[in-house]
């Protein structure tokens, strides 16, 4: 069964929903855009088919959603315990302790944030909401002075990016602090089969414009990325199903892989992929339609995607919008879409609304790989014009 929820519901998404007939639960947001054909379910249809699945095989393209999952099947349902738990990173840290030892993490009260000294801690840490989303109130801290920055503002800007979510999505009353784990950062798209085996649709390289950055900006795809990570991955996701009956689970999972091939989670995100619409980077990259991929429970056959995509790399890269636009401005796509020669899809967000301009889906060869990397420093606001 899917849930699709606001901020954005992919075109992929919709076409799928309509063309497959999979049973689907209109939100207050997606009843407002869902194409006339899609198998839309009540209320008490959606519970009961959850039930006969006993909680599995249930996708949602928005954390905006948990809590409309919460009221629908209960505290006590096994679904909302399990996404409860990865929604929390410190019951995460606490359950994953035993595989990695190594991670420091200790959580504080808002209250506490004023008060607290890089002395206590000790070492370099990563601040973030204790239930967070993206990567609002997120910060890197290597020492006291840069504590002393950033102390005085971190509640107002994470309040502020989690104006427009629920506290199941962002609460900012509790925030963790744990260990800056090094390496090289990527995203994984999976599910668990009914053989709680895990079953990966994607690995993307997360690509940061320095060691300060904890933005979204871009994600590459290539053969290259996933031949050289997927076994030691696969193990980590097998670690991941020792926890927890996950079967016919969807997962979005961040990590972290150091330069001796060891992984360290950073987060687990449940019930979705990567989120808005970037899991569809899967489809212009590799032709996987993931919705259709966990709907129907198959297996990308990679050695056949690694042959016909060889040499080819990909990205989406995110545009988010550093500060409100003035009334007499307007953002120029067009403009936009001529500086670049690697765009496989452009889409426009309602940036008046929302904190983004557009996603970008590139794909190109090595010999025009610099313009994805080029995506870290693009400085959207270069495309606003003024209104004629």
């Amino acid at each position: 069964m899917f849930i699709f929820d606001a901020p954005y519901i992919s075109d992929i998404a919709l076409n799928y929903l309509v063309e497959s007939q999979h049973p689907t639960l209109l939100t207050e947001f997606s009843s407002k855009i869902m194409p006339d054909g899609v198998n839309c379910l009540s209320r008490d249809e959606a519970r009961a088919l959850v039930g006969e699945n006993n909680g599995s095989w249930l996708y949602t393209n928005s954390e905006n959603s948990i809590a409309l999952i919460m009221d629908l099947l209960g505290e006590d349902s096994p679904i909302v315990k399990r996404v409860k738990f990865f929604k929390n990173k410190l019951q995460f840290r606490e359950a994953t302790k035993k595989f990695f030892p190594d991670i420091y993490f200790k959580e504080i009260s808002s209250d506490q944030l004023g008060s607290l000294t890089f002395a206590e801690i000790g070492r370099p840490f990563i601040i973030k909401p204790t239930v967070g989303f993206l990567s609002a109130g997120v910060y890197r801290v290597d020492n006291a002075e840069e504590w002393a920055k950033i102390q005085n503002d971190i509640l107002a800007k994470t309040n502020k990016a989690a104006s427009t979510f629920s506290e199941d999505v962002i609460d900012v009353s509790k925030f963790l602090i744990e260990s800056v784990i090094e390496g090289t950062e990527y995203a994984i798209d999976a599910y668990f089969d009914d053989n709680n085996e895990p079953v990966i649709l994607n690995i993307l390289e997360h690509r940061f414009n320095g060691k300060y950055d904890m933005g979204d900006r871009l994600y590459v795809a290539s053969v290259d990325i996933i031949k050289s990570n997927f076994s030691r991955v696969e193990k980590f996701l097998k670690q991941l199903g020792t926890i927890d009956d996950l079967r016919g689970f969807p997962l979005h999972v961040e990590i972290r892989i150091d330069e001796n091939g060891v992984i360290r989670p950073i987060e687990v995100n449940p019930l979705r992929f990567a989120g808005w619409c970037s899991t569809d980077i899967a489809f212009y990259a590799f032709d996987i339609n993931v919705y259709e991929y966990f709907i129907e429970r198959k297996k990308p056959l990679w050695d056949d995607i690694f042959e016909a995509k060889k040499g080819r790399e990909f990205a989406v890269a995110i545009l988010e919008k550093s500060r409100d636009v003035a009334d007499n401005l307007f953002f120029d796509y067009e403009k936009l879409e001529k500086s670049l020669t690697s765009i496989i899809k452009l889409r426009p967000i309602d940036y008046r609304n929302q904190p983004l301009f557009a996603f970008l889906f590139l794909g190109t060869d090595a010999s025009n790989a610099g313009e994805i990397n080029s995506m870290l420093t693009l400085d959207p606001q270069q495309f606003l014009s003024p209104l004629k």
